[in-house]
């Protein structure tokens, strides 16, 4: 599966003046570095004992290219994707840059017949922000810091192909270290993802798509109580043509939600195309994609234009099998 979950890390329409001491700075800071290090430290010991799996194993990259199509596979998929935006503003045209990490990190149960994928999104953004929620002049300056995280996590069957689902719960951490970068709520909702994978490839039949919609939604429950309470939703939908066995043309946008808003200023929904590919560092498989997407619709007075996305994510064999 290409990259998919996107952070929603800036908040570009709050109006209230928030002034943070150094130790509520180093607090978040805090928060953020807790909850990436034990997935940083899975990832790298995954890709130590699998690095050398694949290694000997040999996996084909038909065989890697039809786990990483499956977003329920038992394949590990350790993606870095970066997204380059161009938003619309009361200032002009301004340019957001956002770089995430978003490692996949199934787990077999009920003796392999189902998975639970583990999936976290978290990053590094640059965006044409004032650190001052209340300023005066709010598009005047950029920030740059860490994202919001999200994490959720779906129990599915193990299938290749055909048919495929999984349902969970899904969670928004306040690991931002700017206000004007995150939301500053904890936050959690359910998760469904419903797919249908095709077996062939070079058609223009059923059999030759893979098409599918990832939805989350998410209610603030806890947090900062001077910020505003959130309901939200993404919803990722993919529809890919399998050009051949390892290579596929379509796209993968997210649908952004925000129902605190009112009408069509709810929505951001782009559109995009997009080719994925599969290459080799060494023995490990390696997707790689790049998708330019444009939002036929983006809320007022603040909305992105245009969006280009590039991700890269080795495929390693599952440590836990």
């Amino acid at each position: 599966m290409a990259a998919s979950s996107r952070c929603r890390p800036v908040v570009l329409e709050e109006s209230f003046h928030i002034v943070l001491t150094h130790a509520e700075k180093d607090a978040m800071r805090f928060r953020y570095y807790l909850a990436i290090l034990p997935i940083l430290c899975i990832g790298i010991i995954a890709l130590s004992i699998s690095g050398a799996a694949v290694a000997q194993e040999g996996m084909s990259l038909e065989k890697a290219a039809q786990k990483s199509n499956n977003p329920v596979s038992d394949a590990w998929l350790l993606i870095t994707q970066n997204d380059l935006t161009v938003l619309d503003t009361p200032d002009g045209t301004k340019l957001q840059n956002v770089t995430t990490l978003q490692p996949v990190m199934p787990v077999p149960i009920l003796d392999g017949k189902w998975n639970l994928v583990n999936r976290i999104v978290t990053g590094v953004v640059t965006a044409p922000l004032d650190d001052d929620l209340g300023s005066t002049d709010p598009f005047g300056s950029r920030t740059t810091g860490n994202t919001d995280t999200v994490f959720f996590t779906l129990a599915a069957p193990n299938r290749d192909d055909g048919w495929i689902w999984g349902v969970g719960p899904t969670f928004i951490l306040p690991t931002a270290t700017e206000d004007v970068l995150g939301q500053g709520k904890w936050q959690a909702g359910p998760a469904g993802l419903l797919a249908r994978l095709g077996n062939d490839s070079g058609g223009f039949g059923i059999e030759h798509f893979n098409i599918g919609m990832l939805a989350q939604h998410w209610w603030s429950f806890a947090g900062d109580d001077d910020r505003a309470s959130t309901t939200q939703s993404d919803i990722q939908y993919f529809i890919n043509w399998k050009l051949d066995a390892t290579a596929l043309i379509g796209m993968t946008p997210n649908i952004e939600i925000d129902w605190e808003k009112s009408g069509s200023d709810r929505f951001s929904v782009p559109i995009g195309l997009g080719y994925i590919g599969l290459t080799r560092w060494g023995k490990i498989p390696v997707r790689w994609g790049i998708e330019v997407q444009y939002y036929v619709h983006q809320s007022d007075p603040v909305g992105p234009e245009w969006n280009l996305k590039f991700f890269l994510a080795p495929i390693i064999a599952n440590p836990f099998k």
